[in-house]
């Protein structure tokens, strides 16, 4: 019995070592036939260089791997066989390898799955692929209804910010300025860590808890700065927009635009100069989001829905949620003492059209994460 296990033993070791060399042979054959765009490099066989790269992937290399998929989603030397060639991306996806992230993306939004390639796009974003951040822009602003859903997918395949279990609130922001958030205090105040949805990693820059205003970072850009204005009065006819992603009840934060105008209803001379009172309807998560007007400049950064102790004198209208904004020269001052970089325009991009307006809001907001770990 012990010499047919020493035998045994020695086929073995017989086998792995001839493996290695089979495998290593397959990888460099493969690398040295096709390029990572899929492109057969000149005199490469299409069939022989598949045959390399999925024999090579099975021996558990992360280019190989990407490679793998490659060959099969386009066909190289085999036949098509997408399924297959997402499962060869996702491997090599899940071990950071960019192109594959960038590929597991296009796949999904080729499905229609904008939540997780935006999830996949995030992870390539911040290892400064320029597709990848063109895209999650893209997307981001196309459909920001899939933003809640991509912000869970991107913490599935990356947990470093933190777990679902770990997030005790969100908010909103605007984009000020190059990955640059103005938002309020209080959506980032407790917080261990700090994200812009889908899974980008944000720090504080600047906090003031008095006037509840708060600027944080990415290490990435999120798109154009939205302008905000000079002007220190509103008209009482202008029609006023915020975006922002609200919860209602024990909903999942979704993107929302509301129209309103400034309330009527009387605050006292204190609360007056920090504070516009809207008839927008607000709810929780809707802080920190944009207060627009009519051109889509930012005119005050929504800070609470009403009634609020202290800020209201009688109770807000039974079947709206009104809400209140700090005013845009308590905002710029803040800015300015904290040395943030601010655009000013004497009239923002957006035209008189409501789907011009909504576009913008869902452009230049974002959804603020807190996780404590």
């Amino acid at each position: 019995m012990s010499r047919i296990l020493a035998a045994s033993a020695l086929v073995l070791s017989l086998l792995a070592a001839f493996a290695a060399p089979a495998t290593a042979d397959s990888a460099s054959q493969c690398t040295a036939s096709l390029a990572p765009d899929g492109k057969l490099h000149s005199g490469a066989d299409a069939a022989k260089t598949a045959d390399a790269c999925l024999a090579a992937a099975s021996g558990g290399s992360v280019q190989v791997y990407y490679l793998a998929g490659l060959v099969l989603e386009q066909g190289i030397g085999k036949p098509k066989d997408v399924a297959k060639a997402e499962d060869w991306y996702r491997k090599a996806a899940n071990k950071g390898e960019v192109k594959a992230q960038l590929a597991m993306g296009r796949l999904a939004e080729a499905r229609g799955k904008n939540d997780v390639a935006m999830g996949w796009y995030s992870r390539a974003a911040l290892k400064n692929s320029r597709p990848a951040q063109e895209a999650l822009l893209r997307l981001r602003t196309d459909d920001p209804y899939a933003m809640w859903d991509a912000a869970e997918f991107a913490i599935a395949i990356d947990d470093s910010l933190g777990r679902e279990s770990d997030m005790m609130k969100s908010g909103s922001g605007i984009i000020i300025g190059e990955g640059v958030v103005l938002t309020n205090e209080h959506v980032v105040s407790g917080c261990s860590q700090m994200a812009v949805a889908p899974g980008l990693p944000a720090r504080v820059l600047a906090t003031d808890a008095e006037k509840d205003l708060a600027v944080i970072k990415t290490p990435i850009p999120l798109g154009a700065p939205v302008p905000l204005s000079a002007e220190n009065t509103l008209a009482a006819e202008m029609d006023l927009y915020t975006g922002g992603y609200p919860g209602i009840g024990n909903a999942e934060p979704n993107f929302a635009m509301t129209t309103g105008r400034l309330s009527t209803r009387k605050i006292d001379s204190d609360d007056a100069a920090n504070y516009w009172l809207l008839s927008n309807q607000i709810n929780p998560g809707n802080s920190g989001g944009p207060l627009m007007d009519e051109s889509g400049r930012v005119v005050g950064v929504v800070s609470a829905e009403l009634p609020v102790t202290g800020i209201v004198k009688k109770s807000a209208p039974k079947k709206a949620k009104e809400g209140m904004a700090v005013r845009s020269e308590i905002v710029r001052s803040f800015l300015e003492k904290h040395s943030i970089t601010y655009k000013i325009a004497a009239k923002g991009p957006v035209a008189d059209a409501a789907a011009d307006m909504k576009h913008h809001a869902a452009a230049v907001t974002v959804l603020v994460e807190c996780f404590v770990k």
